[in-house]
């Protein structure tokens, strides 16, 4: 009898949860959402407060949340756009952009924001890229990481032309040309064009940003490898995301009183507002000329710049930092670097540093001076560091890196390789948005 009393009340006691459970409120079972019912709505908060129970923090001033995020790292950034329609209107503002680049440049000294950008040849082309400030440190074992190439399934050879302000653009001879930020992952095709030259001939590029007009622009340099001087000029900007053609100036262009028009060589270097470009004289050997052409971006003029004096030796126009420079081969032993100190004097050429060639290797231009005064050197696998205190050489071992052929440098930013458009858009969103606020 005991255990059927235990058996009923057992039974009793199931009943009982089960009347409870199907008693309870109609909202808890909201939570599963079936077809057809309607969600319960959550408490709306600003966008910028935190609240609870026991706090609450009053939303910021758009100013300082501006002056805090302008501070942040880009790929910070890029997270933080999904917080909200307002800080996504703020990221995205030309203002913003503008701003952060500068904040950015501004540290240059520690290179905190800038990268090295290595290009691997092969079946197909490889891009990795590593933070620049690595790889003056002693101690650390550098790993180079893989970036998304834009291009699936290119194979043909391409080119670094440059970087400005953190786009990047690579060319492939006269075929295409695209603009490209790694960092935010966007690239641009620019428009196709054909120059009149189909045939026989070869392209030098440079990529530069316009501050008067506050335009990137593109200038390609088409040439004739046969004994014409035939020479074509198309400039691209990314304002009216067009080509147009531009003169070539035969008269500034003169070899020693010839009228044969000088060709250039080598991706345009963008220095004080302008392209460079390394001249080359024809001859029984093809050399590099002495002098150096440059290309104004905002007045479209060509300017012609004078090599420092340094005997016979052959030198090829190159950067260090900011400043243009050159850089000379000794008999294949030593590699000497002279910078302009003062743009367009030809007086204020001085040499900055002679570094001895390591035991059978050739060196590329150097790549990179840092606020230490130390040399970055890169030739195939090998990253080299000189100091120009006290002459001394170290190497710093990077893991993952392969034989690179194409390097550059460029600056993590949010500059957006598309028209202004966009970025117009954004600033109207953000400005709706601050007189709604201010209501």
């Amino acid at each position: 009898m005991e255990s059927e009393r235990d058996e009923a009340s057992n039974r009793h006691s199931k009943r009982s949860k089960h009347t409870k459970r199907a008693q309870l409120p109609s909202n808890s079972a909201s939570n599963r959402h079936p077809k057809g019912r309607k969600r319960t709505k959550r408490a709306q908060f600003p966008s910028n407060s935190i609240q609870d129970s026991n706090l609450t923090i009053p939303a910021l001033p758009p100013e300082l949340i501006t002056e805090i995020l302008s501070k942040l790292p880009v790929k910070s950034l890029l997270k933080f756009r999904s917080v909200s329609k307002s800080w996504l209107a703020i990221i995205s503002s030309p203002e913003f952009i503008k701003t952060h680049l500068s904040l950015s440049a501004n540290k240059n000294k520690e290179e905190t924001h800038h990268m090295l950008i290595l290009g691997l040849s092969g079946p197909k082309w490889k891009f990795k890229d590593c933070p620049l400030s690595s790889l003056f440190c002693d101690s650390v074992v550098n790993e180079v990481f893989d970036l998304v190439y834009p291009i699936k399934n290119a194979s043909k050879d391409i080119s670094i032309v440059g970087s400005c302000n953190g786009l990047i653009l690579l060319a492939h001879y006269s075929e295409y040309s695209l603009l490209w930020n790694p960092t935010i992952r966007k690239c641009k095709k620019l428009p196709d064009f054909r120059p009149r030259l189909k045939i026989n001939n070869y392209a030098v590029y440079g990529f530069g940003y316009d501050e008067f007009h506050d335009d990137y622009k593109v200038i390609g340099i088409f040439n004739n490898y046969g004994g014409s001087d035939y020479v074509e000029v198309k400039m691209y900007s990314l304002k009216s995301d067009s080509w147009t053609s531009v003169d070539y100036c035969g008269e500034i262009l003169n070899a020693s009183g010839s009228s044969q028009k000088m060709k250039l060589t080598g991706s345009g270097l963008f220095v004080n507002g302008k392209l460079h470009w390394d001249t080359i004289t024809s001859g029984p050997v093809v050399r590099t000329g002495k002098n150096i052409i440059s290309f104004d971006l905002a007045n479209e003029k060509w300017e012609k710049l004078e090599k420092p004096l340094v005997g016979e030796n052959e030198l090829c126009v190159g950067m260090m930092g900011s400043d243009l420079s050159v850089f000379c081969g000794y008999e294949e032993t030593y590699l000497g670097a002279w910078v302009m100190k003062e743009y367009g004097v030809k007086e204020s050429w001085v040499k900055m540093f002679t570094i001895e060639y390591p035991k059978g290797q050739y060196l590329y231009p150097p790549f990179f001076m840092s606020s230490k005064r130390e040399i970055l050197v890169v030739f195939g696998s090998t990253f080299m560091i000189y100091s120009s205190k006290d002459h001394s050489v170290r190497y710093t071992y990077v893991t993952n890196s392969g034989d690179c052929s194409l390097m550059e440098i460029y600056i993590e930013s949010l500059v957006c390789p598309f028209s202004t458009e966009g970025r117009e858009n954004a600033t109207k969103e953000r400005e709706k948005l601050r007189s709604k606020q201010s209501e």
